[in-house]
């Protein structure tokens, strides 16, 4: 086992933060299909829905017209057009919830991201909103077994919010380059705990390795070194098809 431990590296910060707008911007833009691809899905779920909405009122339009007269048979219908209109009204509502969903989580990530000042936010929100926000990598969403395991109550920690997200975009598309797909799924899990007193964010990765493996240059990520410089403690450990980076925080008092 190849056992790696980096913490606080002198290097220049702030060209490394020059880099910040380059890089999300690249990344971004390698997410637009997906972007596409997960709006475009439910919105077809809607346009569908209210098309039938409309084809079914224009037919209860004209049995409610002559609702004295109905028929024990045409009472019947009344009911299953009835029943339908609800159906298609609770796919629309169940689409317009995921196109919501999907607008918040982007726009919260961009907002996020552009900002370079500490804040105080919580480890679990942040990886359970990145993970979201990854979904729009078609790969990552449909060829990534992915395992969440958070620390219950865990503390909140002052940092730059779009600057450990970079760590993590870093991290998965590193893995998802180099994975061997033919060998199956790529696995990633998610895990925060309590470490030295202080949260600490693991994400472990479980690949097919390939002869490009040991070439990889993930540890110099410029996203790493930001933390590295922001005093967050990096420990790399690789084992054959395994890949492990644990995100130890600073060392700071909480909100009041």
């Amino acid at each position: 086992m190849i056992r790696m431990k980096t913490s606080n590296i002198a290097s220049d910060a702030q060209d490394a933060s020059a880099d910040t707008p380059s890089i999300d911007l690249a990344f971004l833009g390698s997410l637009v299909p997906g972007i596409v691809h997960n709006l475009a899905t439910p919105m077809s779920g809607v346009l569908g829905a209210t098309q039938l909405i409309e084809n079914r009122n224009a037919t209860l339009s004209d049995i409610i017209a002559s609702l004295q007269l109905l028929d024990e048979s045409q009472r019947s219908e009344l009911l299953t057009q009835f029943d339908r209109g609800r159906a298609s009204v609770d796919i629309l509502a169940r689409n317009a919830r995921h196109l919501a969903e999907l607008l918040q989580v982007i726009v919260q990530r961009l907002n996020r991201g552009a900002t370079l000042t500490r804040e105080f936010y919580s480890l679990n929100d942040l990886i359970q909103n990145e993970v979201r926000f990854l979904e729009s990598d078609l790969s990552f969403k449909h060829k990534v077994k992915k395992q969440l395991v958070l620390a219950p109550d865990l503390p909140s920690s002052k940092f730059v919010y779009g600057h450990v997200a970079a760590a993590v975009d870093a991290f998965v598309t590193d893995l998802l380059s180099r994975h061997n797909f033919e060998a199956g799924p790529l696995e990633i899990e998610f895990t925060t705990e309590i470490k030295q007193n202080s949260p600490c964010l693991i994400l472990t990765a479980r690949y097919a390795s390939n002869e490009a493996d040991e070439a990889s240059e993930i540890t110099k990520d410029p996203g790493f070194v930001r933390l590295e410089n922001e005093g967050w403690t990096v420990e790399w450990n690789r084992i054959l098809g395994e890949l492990q980076v644990q995100l130890l925080c600073p060392k700071a008092s909480s909100p009041a």
